[in-house]
């Protein structure tokens, strides 16, 4: 329902914008304190093993994301059973989708392992850098001067949070900056796919996205992480391993299983919910309230990693940081495509009617690494703010 067909109260529009930050900054700190302080123990020789497999949680993101737009399409809207794509249409069109959307999420998760979320916050920032470049690429599209004046900025503030980060670690700043790559990528892929007539929302899109992305996802944990996690959290959750009880030489019992279990089924509603609250916040607020609610729950993410791991904040990531907020409120209240007077006239040329915000992306999964959006310039679904945007813009 368009947004100005109801008119939502204060309180209850709070709660709502209340709940995803909670969720949103909950997200990321959740599976970094798996990687961190889940632990399964044995003993006789004493051993603990962190549960650190990120594309084992990622699929478990996956599921349960899926079961949850499955409730919201066929309890909640009623859609009848049998109407939607076919096989043969999801391997064509959803199935690659599929595969750019996983490995973006598995990157963002794989990154945790190396870096805390803080920095993981910090390096998203280049998200409309990236998805611009992308654009430019991959569709020709041209941009306004203001676009590009706010990309130095960016660059610079993302600069000096990395030269100045003291947990750096490369392969976790790898996975991150693939992982907002990807997530590039996938909203221009999106993007057409949204609007290429199939009558699709973002919540329909999730619900066949998903199955295909843990499928992919699984094969590869297979490879990369074997079958460790399932019999890591098996023995877990039996108590006991080698052995038929504690009279048995070979007997070692375990500990800690049902805790790993706990933190995967919040780290999975957590998932779920976020992307219930995505929905929801799309029909409460407007795109320039969400635009500055990405960029405060981008601070507050940072300010709760730090509080949370103890991780150190130099006075000059707090300088860099405020760099990249500065230019992503720049290009989103500025930037967009530019038309070609705008290309010919420079940024005095721009109207007021030109100002307002570009179109947010339609799809973003609940990473861990904090969900954020891509570029304004992606098309996007027909105007149905309760169901045509999945993800908010939410650097």
């Amino acid at each position: 329902m368009p947004k100005g067909d109801v008119k939502h109260g204060s309180f209850e529009t709070g709660a709502v914008v209340l709940s995803w930050f909670v969720l949103n900054i909950a997200m990321g700190s959740s599976t970094k304190w798996i990687f961190l302080y889940g632990e399964i123990c044995f003993e006789h020789p004493t051993e603990c093993r962190t549960f650190k497999f990120p594309l084992a949680i990622t699929v478990i993101h996956m599921i349960f994301s899926w079961v949850m737009c499955y409730i919201q399409l066929f309890y909640i809207r009623k859609r009848p059973v049998g109407a939607g794509l076919t096989l043969r249409q999801q391997l064509e069109k959803v199935a690659p989708l599929s595969i750019c959307f996983s490995l973006s999420v598995a990157m963002g998760n794989l990154s945790l392992k190396y870096i805390f979320p803080s920095f993981n916050q910090m390096l998203g920032s280049m998200s409309p850098l990236i998805t611009v470049a992308m654009a430019v690429v991959l569709q020709r599209k041209s941009y306004n001067w203001w676009t590009w004046l706010s990309m130095p900025v960016i660059c610079g503030g993302l600069a000096v949070c990395s030269a100045t980060e003291v947990n750096f670690n490369l392969l976790g700043a790898f996975y991150a900056t693939g992982a907002t790559v990807l997530r590039a990528l996938k909203s221009i892929m999106q993007g057409k796919l949204l609007t290429s007539g199939e009558n699709l929302d973002s919540v329909t899109l999730l619900f066949y996205m998903a199955p295909w992305a843990a499928l992919f996802l699984s094969c590869i944990a297979a490879f990369s992480e074997g079958l460790e996690p399932h019999i890591l959290l098996l023995q877990g959750l039996m108590g006991s391993v080698d052995g038929s009880g504690p009279a048995d030489p070979g007997y070692r019992r375990v500990t800690g299983g049902c805790n790993v279990f706990i933190l995967l089924v919040i780290s999975g509603l957590n998932a779920c919910l976020l992307n219930v609250a995505n929905f929801m916040v799309t029909s409460y607020t407007s795109p320039v309230t969400l635009q500055v609610l990405g960029n405060v729950k981008s601070c507050l993410a940072i300010g709760v990693s730090v509080a949370i791991f103890r991780n150190t904040l130099t006075v000059e990531q707090g300088v860099g940081v405020a760099g990249c907020l500065l230019g992503v409120w720049l290009y989103n209240q500025k930037g967009g495509p530019s038309s070609s007077r705008e290309a010919s006239a420079g940024p005095a040329s721009r109207s007021k009617a030109d100002s307002t915000p570009p179109a947010t992306p339609v799809l973003e999964m609940a990473v861990a690494s904090g969900p954020r959006g891509g570029s304004g310039a992606m098309a996007r679904a027909p105007q149905d703010p309760g169901t045509s945007s999945l993800n908010p813009r939410s650097p």
